[in-house]
């Protein structure tokens, strides 16, 4: 075995897993962040809504890999047990209300959702969603579930912008800077 391929068999296996909310427009800026600190082969796990916000294409620019979908044709290559096998780390950035809530319920109705059950490695949050839907009951219930079952669930960033809709600044639970992203990553990362 020559020793770019023991270096490559080496690299930390990082998977993302993205979710349909708006601020998944931002993860292009985390992907180049974790490639350019980690010497890492970069998955993303991109759910049907997050391709609605942002195409898969745009993702594979900064990517490693994208799966993304749900055809029963892409099984023997992105089956749950083989991405699963595949990696050493999971963060899923951002992670809604509904994914919380679906996975803290066991459920698994997406690839998604399927892998994150099927985890053999770490896997961490970083929630994003409106400020009432953080401040839900529910939502708490769910957090502290996934922390039961031994998820790590990241606290949020306070973010205040502009709200065209509402036509005011709201503030809203969202993703840490990079740095934060990129230092977690590490703490939790095989040694």
């Amino acid at each position: 075995m020559k020793n770019d391929e023991i270096t490559a068999q080496i690299k930390p296996r990082i998977l993302i897993g993205a979710t349909g909310s708006v601020d998944i427009s931002l993860l292009p800026k985390y992907l180049s962040a974790i490639k350019a600190a980690i010497d890492c082969t970069l998955t993303v796990l991109m759910t049907n809504n997050a391709t609605t916000f942002l195409p898969a294409s745009t993702i594979a620019l900064y990517a490693d890999r994208v799966i993304s979908g749900e055809m029963p044709q892409d099984w023997p290559t992105d089956k749950p047990s083989r991405i699963v096998a595949d990696h050493d780390l999971m963060a899923v950035l951002p992670a809604t209300a509904h994914t919380i809530a679906t996975v803290a319920c066991g459920g698994a109705p997406n690839r998604l959702t399927t892998v994150i059950l099927a985890s053999t490695f770490p896997v961490l949050f970083f929630p994003v969603m409106g400020s009432v839907m953080w401040g839900k009951n529910a939502t708490r219930r769910n957090i502290s579930q996934l922390r039961d079952d031994g998820y790590h669930v990241i606290e949020p960033v306070w973010h205040e912008n502009f709200d065209a809709s509402l036509q005011r600044i709201v503030g809203h639970p969202s993703l840490p800077d990079t740095g934060t992203v990129i230092s977690l990553l590490k703490q939790h990362l095989p040694e």
